[in-house]
Order: C-alpha cells, then sequence, then structure tokens
C-alpha cells in the first residue's frame, strides 16, 4: 500500500492520507483509511480513476448546503460513494463579512474555537460516521481542506492519541496546498473577485495557529477527547473508532 502522504489528484489538491501517525502509546495510524480533502468538484476521468483505486465508501461534506449547491461534489451522487452533508456553518464562509480589525495573528485560532460553539452537532456526526466499520475508507472534506477540516482532523487525531506535535504538523502541511488552490480559484469567476479581496491571514496554516487552538481547548475542555464526550459523541464510539483505525 502506498504511504503517500498527499494523493496526487490533479482536480483536488489537499487530498492526504491520515495514516502513519504515531500514539503516545506506540500505535499508529492506519494508512488509507481516513483522508481528509478540500472541495472535489473537479475531477478528471484520471483523477476518478485513482478515486476508485482507494475505495472509498463514504464521504463527509463539512460544507454549508449552499457551497454544496454552488460548486457541487463530484462525490455527490456517486452510486458507490454514501455522501454526508454535515454542515458546520449555515452560509458560504469564503464570502463571508469579517472584521478587518480582528485579523490578527490569533484570528484563526479564535474562529475554530468559534466552530466548536456552532458546528459541535457536525463534527459529532462526523465521529458517528467514522464510528461504523462499514463507512471506511472515510474522507471528510471542506471547500479548502483547512479550516473545517483542520478543526476535525485535530479533534480526531487527538482523540486517537496522537502526538500533539503531529497533529499541528499535520494541520500547517495544507500550508504547501493553499497556493495551488487560491492559484486556481483566480481563474473560477465564482470566486476570483473574493480571493482578491479576502485578506491573506484567512489563507494561512501555520502551527501556531493550530497550537493555540489545542491549547484552548485542552483549557477549555479538557483536550479533544473532553471536547468530544461533552458534544455528544459516546465512549464507545471513540473507542471503536481507535479500534478501526489505529494498529
Amino acid at each position: 500500500m502506498s504511504t503517500a502522504r498527499v494523493v496526487p489528484f490533479g482536480g483536488v489538491l489537499n487530498f492526504r492520507d491520515l495514516g502513519g501517525y504515531r500514539t503516545a502509546d506506540g500505535r499508529m495510524t492506519r494508512w488509507g483509511r481516513l483522508y481528509r480533502s478540500d472541495a472535489a468538484h473537479e475531477l478528471s476521468p484520471t483523477d476518478m480513476a485513482l478515486l476508485r483505486s482507494l475505495g472509498v465508501a463514504t464521504v463527509v461534506d463539512l460544507r454549508s448546503p449552499s457551497e454544496v449547491a454552488r460548486t457541487g461534489s463530484a462525490f455527490r451522487g456517486d452510486p458507490f460513494i454514501r455522501f454526508v452533508n454535515s454542515s458546520v456553518l449555515s452560509s458560504d464562509v469564503l464570502n463571508e463579512p469579517r472584521d478587518e480589525e480582528s485579523m490578527d495573528d490569533q484570528y484563526l485560532a479564535r474562529r475554530y474555537l468559534h466552530y466548536l460553539e456552532v458546528g459541535g452537532d457536525a463534527f459529532t456526526r462526523a465521529f458517528e460516521e467514522m464510528s461504523h466499520e462499514e463507512n471506511y475508507p472515510l474522507v471528510f472534506n471542506c471547500f479548502f481542506g483547512k479550516d473545517r477540516t483542520g478543526v476535525l482532523a485535530a479533534l480526531v487525531l487527538s482523540c486517537l492519541g496522537v502526538e500533539r506535535s503531529s497533529v499541528v504538523d499535520d494541520y500547517a502541511l495544507t500550508a504547501t496546498r493553499v497556493p495551488l488552490i487560491v492559484e486556481r480559484l483566480r481563474t473560477d469567476p465564482l470566486y476570483r473577485d473574493t480571493v482578491e479581496r479576502t485578506n491573506p491571514v484567512v489563507f494561512s496554516a501555520t502551527t501556531a495557529t493550530m497550537s493555540r487552538f489545542l491549547d484552548e481547548v485542552d483549557q477549555r475542555f479538557g483536550g479533544a477527547r473532553g471536547w468530544a464526550l461533552g458534544a455528544g459523541v459516546s465512549r464507545r464510539q471513540l473507542d471503536r473508532i481507535s479500534h478501526l483505525l489505529l494498529e
């Protein structure tokens, strides 16, 4: 089995395998089971063949219904893939008005904590989907595969016991993919003007941002597992996810 972190799609630019991360107790996340991704609406026939080879069974799309309707998804309507729209936000986050004065270096960490407040049910639904063996391999995604997806990845990896440095580095790896997505959006009439007006802070993915977020999760909830249990994820589901994703 391939152990490449970034899966080389042409039309999906931030599709990554979450396998190969070591946990504090010496286990490791399984390759080819859980993936994170950006929006998938420009898949070529070659991309579709690669997707088939991964055997993806379930996609949990964290975007709002309006986002999904606007761009579509190659996963939606595929007879071999179960598509679940579990919306973290009620609107298109890229077009959402923002207060420029709040765009400091802690803006994204604050925003991710806000996601836990308004999108807890969506994340809980994603955990529930991950607790069923028949749903694997499973992909979860948002638009960039950075923010909503980054929060869910951090929560799941942390609940699995993955070492903090790996959780942070997994988030920061998106910084190498975002420029490719932004460049593509500059050629898209739907998003070109919005991208040009967007503060660069919104497109960043630094280790400091994820470290701040996880520190706050520790302080407020006693860690990712504490957040999950408080949000409605059961201990049985967490144990089941560990069984399915760790070796």
